[in-house]
């Protein structure tokens, strides 16, 4: 029996010397730190996430969590991850922060900032290397060299389906910053490849989506044409079902990655989606990273900034490790540069007919 106990203690010891735990400490700031607890190490890596709540609301949690997740799948251990609040995405903020990154002896950061957050960041002194998932380096083209973006190229799926674009297109898009730059980016290239017979019509769509109704009061001008969905799900549900009910015979109706959304499959008839074409760059899912985030219920397979944030964790681990990063979409003049496949919205799901 004794003999029995010693083993049972050695055990009990060897489990407890070996085992490894996660703690989360609260900051004084605010922010959350989690860290596996060990002895430190030379190859531990610290990563900030840099955001403001009352700029991207749900966001900054969803980003926080998928960094997390990713930061896991790529490194079992070795690694701290920080969240770093900010009141407003104004330089002073944005400069206070970076102080704070400084001082915790962060290693790099990762900073899903609106456009006018970014052009802030970018006037700032700082030589540690960010990523920021939520711009496309098109918008800041001389940002210093330890910047990089992860955005989707809105412009490359617009002329990935500028080939199924009738002569004739009608623009549908919310009346904000990126609504109208979308607009604006459809009319250039539209107009750029298209014969000289070509007509452009545009439709702002209010936050409710109160006037799609009126904009649908004559069905004349839309017969035969393309109708180009650049607004969210929900008002792409309701527009198409009330074309459906007007019986517009449009050529087709196409949109980019705001509309790759399984609610699109459940918020419309197949009557009212078979005739569309969506174009897609979420595409590439390195079983490791979609796994871990695949069990924390993160949505890397439809949600295009939680998957953009996902690849620039594997870049920043990449870049302090100097190893290989497990997503292989190219890094060209600190951009990510993201496929695109067309899908057409089936029945049931979201079908490939073409890519490149």
């Amino acid at each position: 029996m004794k003999f029995i106990r010693l083993i049972f203690i050695l055990l009990v010891f060897f489990a407890c010397t070996n085992a490894k735990t996660m703690t989360i400490h609260r900051s004084s700031a605010g922010t959350d730190l989690i860290q596996p607890f060990q002895k430190p190490t030379d190859d531990t890596i610290r990563i900030a996430v840099l955001s403001s709540p009352n700029v991207i609301g749900k966001y900054a949690q969803s980003v926080y969590n998928v960094s997390l997740a990713t930061l896991m799948a790529l490194r079992n251990e070795h690694y701290e991850i920080k969240r770093y609040d900010l009141a407003n995405e104004s330089a002073a903020s944005i400069a206070q922060a970076l102080d704070a990154v400084h001082r915790d002896n962060m290693n790099a950061i990762l900073a899903p900032l609106t456009l006018t957050g970014a052009k802030n960041l970018v006037t700032l002194e700082s030589t540690i290397s960010v990523f920021i998932p939520t711009v496309h380096k098109r918008d800041l083209p001389s940002a210093p060299e330890n910047i990089a973006f992860g955005a989707i190229d809105y412009v490359a799926q617009i002329e990935a389906l500028v080939p199924y674009m009738a002569n004739s297109i009608a623009i549908f898009y919310d009346n904000s910053n990126v609504g109208n730059q979308l607009k604006a980016s459809t009319e250039e290239v539209f107009l750029a490849h298209k014969s000289e017979k070509k007509k452009v019509s545009s439709y702002p769509v209010d936050l409710k989506g109160d006037n799609i109704i009126a904009h649908l009061s004559k069905p004349s001008p839309f017969n035969k044409a393309s109708i180009i969905l650049h607004i969210p799900v929900v008002k792409s549900a309701i527009l198409t079902s009330h074309m459906t009910v007007r019986g517009i015979k449009e050529h087709n109706i196409l949109s980019t990655q705001i509309n790759i959304d399984p609610a699109l499959l459940t918020l419309t008839q197949y009557q009212d989606r078979k005739n569309m074409i969506l174009a897609n760059s979420l595409i590439e899912f390195p079983s490791n990273i979609y796994e871990s985030n695949a069990l924390m219920n993160n949505d890397i397979t439809f949600d295009w900034i939680q998957y953009a944030t996902s690849v620039g964790i594997d870049y920043l681990v990449a870049t302090l490790d100097n190893t290989d990063r497990e997503y292989t979409m190219r890094m060209i003049n600190a951009q990510v540069i993201y496929p695109v496949e067309l899908l057409r919205a089936k029945e049931y799901g979201f079908e490939p007919i073409t890519a490149r």
